[in-house]
């Protein structure tokens, strides 16, 4: 039996008073966050609302098993919002624009209705060949035809859901919207769970689905600050628990005969928290990655430099070195030595000391060092999930946890904790 089977199958029961007190931890921490990002100058609350949308976009696509190319995602983003001060070293196409358009329709309008105008121009967005790769799709409209969720190779398929006929879609989607539109008594996160929920079983398109059903999810959650941005990714959380997230969703769409989905919620709000928890934990890495390109706005780089420059602001786990920069930015030795040359002229980068061989660099986000001068008492410390850089920066104390190469690298003494404060908290510069 589908959950859908049930009499009146979209009036959940749930555990009240334990998932409210999931949901006021989560929502307290929302608000921690959202308290951070407005001490944050205007330009920096850009670049963290770019890449946190870059990397909610990018997430979502890799759920279903689609590659996009980050720097393509973030160039369009930043061309869409009409953003000037961030660079980017991809191209912006017609297609991820329509994307874009989708995700900022629904977290900046999240007040606006929801109706089927905007969910046909959303699925056209997604889909503007007509195609879902080879196979023609009915698209900016319903399915016409009843669809399963499998998974395995043709003779070994495993049926996740079997959707609602084809014929009950219209009459579900009325009654899913009128319910979103017009509230529930519940908290935005309760809604963003029951509506993620109801819209991938009813599974209303013929492809897109879950990308559209987590931009709906999105926008229930974007009304918590009142449509100013969302500065967190649920979709990168949920990439990273994907094989629990599809088991949780098909118990509850398969074994929910009582209509009691406290299991659901419960894993959603305990993901949701687990998301917050990151964004406030990789916040700084997207300031500093902002401070940078603001203090660099003014040089001369090729687009395979601010490629590369990219993949490794946005956290990449491997030395900064002419070998593994030829292979990221897919080019001759020669020429990544060239590129690098060029960066360590212009301030960009510094080379390890003591190096003659295979030489690792660094970036310098801040072009001073009198920035250390703010600084006292710089430690590196063991701590609940990592090693962190602790430091006094003004009267304040302030942690960030370190990569495990940056704890290696420091650990051998290829990195002083100064390195280190230049790294992780550049963003403090800009206060």
């Amino acid at each position: 039996m589908w959950i859908y089977e049930r009499y009146d199958w979209m009036n959940f029961e749930w555990d009240k008073d334990r998932i409210s007190a999931l949901a006021e931890k989560v929502s307290a921490a929302i608000g921690y966050l959202h308290g951070r990002i407005a001490s944050l100058a205007e330009d920096d609350r850009t670049g963290a609302s770019v890449e946190i949308l870059t990397q909610d976009i990018v997430s979502s696509f890799r759920i279903e098993g689609i590659s996009l190319n980050t720097d393509d995602v973030r160039s369009s983003i930043v061309r869409r919002l009409g953003v000037t001060n961030i660079l980017t070293g991809g191209t912006s196409t017609h297609f991820m624009e329509g994307v874009v358009d989708m995700m900022l329709d629904a977290t900046r309008n999240c007040s606006v209705p929801l109706d089927r105008e905007r969910l046909f121009g959303w699925h056209s967005a997604l889909f503007p060949t007509g195609r879902s790769g080879s196979y023609p799709i009915t698209v900016g409209d319903y399915r016409k035809s009843d669809v399963q969720v499998v998974s395995g190779s043709m003779g070994h398929e495993k049926v996740h859901l079997m959707a609602p006929p084809a014929s009950d879609v219209n009459d579900y989607m009325e009654e899913f919207m009128y319910w979103f539109n017009n509230g529930t008594g519940s908290s935005h996160i309760l809604r963003s769970a029951i509506a993620h929920l109801i819209f991938v079983t009813i599974h209303p398109f013929d492809d897109g689905n879950g990308r559209i059903g987590r931009a709906i999810a999105d926008m229930a959650l974007a009304a918590i600050g009142g449509g100013n941005g969302r500065f967190f990714s649920m979709s990168r959380e949920i990439e990273k628990e994907k094989k629990e997230y599809y088991a949780i969703l098909e118990k509850t769409q398969r074994f929910c005969y009582d209509g009691d989905i406290t299991s659901w919620l419960e894993w959603y709000v305990n993901c949701l928290g687990r998301a917050v928890d990151s964004s406030i934990e990789t916040l700084s890495g997207i300031l500093n990655k902002s401070v940078f390109w603001r203090e660099f706005s003014a040089a001369e780089l090729s687009q395979r430099q601010k490629k590369v420059l990219n993949i490794y602001l946005d956290g990449k786990e491997a030395k900064l070195t002419a070998q593994n920069w030829s292979r990221l930015g897919a080019v001759s030795l020669d020429t990544a030595i060239r590129d690098i040359a060029d960066l360590v002229e212009k301030g960009i980068l510094s080379p390890y000391p003591g190096r003659t061989r295979k030489v690792e660099y660094a970036i310098n986000y801040v072009k001073s060092d009198g920035f250390l001068q703010h600084f006292r008492d710089i430690r590196v410390e063991q701590g609940e999930k990592g090693h962190y850089l602790t430091a006094t920066y003004e009267g304040t104390e302030v942690r960030e946890r370190l990569s495990d190469l940056d704890y290696d690298q420091y650990n051998s003494g290829a990195l002083s904790s100064e390195d280190l404060v230049h790294k992780y908290m550049a963003y403090l510069s800009a206060l």
